[in-house]
């Protein structure tokens, strides 16, 4: 897309500068995973911060960003300059609008290569080893590559541009949406979804404004996901799951999110957008991540229990309860309000 035809899609844009105008803005980028020629959306200063750290990292990267106006216009003037860095600079009203607006056009364009109605296999864009075993009424797109051993098993759906590792077994009735990769030695079972769009909206005139998803999934080896559990795409980059990972049945990863290596999430788990779960995480049942929250390497979180939005635990945590907190603390309050009920109860 040209930069001058983003006004075209969003009217409330506002170049404040444009100092090196690329002749085509070729991505969305996610804050984590910067990339050529693309632009960036920025709310607060949380995300700021994250565009910097990665802009040292990259100086010469061409990166556009749309920023929220009245967030823009309290920052300091030394903070400002260092966005002169920028290859261009617009403003908009509500970021999330904007985001909503101008993930569209990116959305059908990446969209528009992927093939739901002919099978690959007589399309001719296939790459299907010949020691894999894929069973009678099977779907697979175009451009889709599968490894070595891999066994597919009856009704299973793979939409175009997916990759399935070597050794990898994928029960009956899965569905595999575009861009997923799924590494080697996995067993995926029966009724999974994976790389369904992420849950974005922005309210806008008495409508829920959708905000689209294009980033895929990648799965890395020997995972093991359990029935009827659902994986969403990420915004602009993949949702990841780590190695050694082991997910129960039932259980929702949301878009943006990155699950280490080694993790355990039982059953009925929730993990909303961009969570994190560092290596050897473990989820008790009905456990519930909120949005943009970290889990340190190793810890543990009680079943049932609920972290915040946005909170940060180190490794090694334990921790139960809602708002989640260290475990003991948790339970030594919970025996608390026992002694105190069953006191007061004596009083009748």
């Amino acid at each position: 897309m040209k930069l001058q035809e983003l006004s075209q899609f969003d009217s409330s844009l506002k170049f404040i500068q444009n100092q090196t105008w690329p002749e085509e803005i070729l991505a969305i980028s996610h804050l984590d995973s910067l990339l050529e020629n693309s632009l960036v959306f920025i709310k607060n200063s949380k995300f700021l911060q994250k565009l910097k750290f990665q802009l040292e990292k990259a100086v010469s990267l061409r990166v556009g960003v749309i920023i929220e106006e009245k967030f823009f216009f309290s920052l300091g003037d030394d903070v400002k300059s260092d966005l002169d860095k920028l290859s261009w600079l617009a403003t908009t009203s509500n970021v999330a609008q904007s985001l909503a607006l101008i993930s569209k056009p990116f959305y059908d364009e990446k969209m528009k290569w992927v093939n739901t109605q002919v099978d690959g296999r007589q399309m001719g864009t296939t790459e299907i080893h010949p020691a894999a075993y894929i069973a009678q009424n099977v779907f697979i797109g175009e451009h889709v590559k599968i490894g070595k051993d891999v066994e597919i098993m009856p009704g299973v759906v793979i939409h175009s541009w997916s990759e399935i590792g070597e050794g990898t077994k994928i029960f009956s009735n899965v569905t595999i949406y575009p861009f997923t990769k799924i590494g080697k030695d996995c067993r995926i079972h029966s009724g999974t979804v994976i790389g369904s769009d992420g849950y974005g909206y922005t309210f806008r005139n008495g409508h829920h404004l959708k905000i689209w998803h294009f980033g895929g999934v990648e799965i890395k080896d020997d995972v093991e996901i359990g029935s009827n559990t659902s994986i969403d795409m990420g915004t602009f980059s993949p949702t990841v799951i780590g190695s050694g990972t082991r997910i129960d049945n039932l259980v929702q990863v949301a878009h943006n999110v990155k699950v280490g290596r080694g993790c355990i999430i039982c059953g009925q788990s929730g993990v909303a957008g961009s969570a994190v779960l560092e290596d050897f995480v473990v989820l008790g049942g009905r456990a519930a991540i909120g949005p943009d929250a970290f889990i340190g390497t190793g810890s543990q979180v009680a079943g049932g229990a609920k972290v915040n939005e946005g909170a940060i635990w180190p490794a090694g945590s334990k921790l139960g309860g809602h708002p989640a907190r260290d475990l003991r603390e948790w339970m030594r309050g919970v025996a608390y309000l026992r002694t105190m009920s069953l006191k007061d109860k004596s009083k009748d």
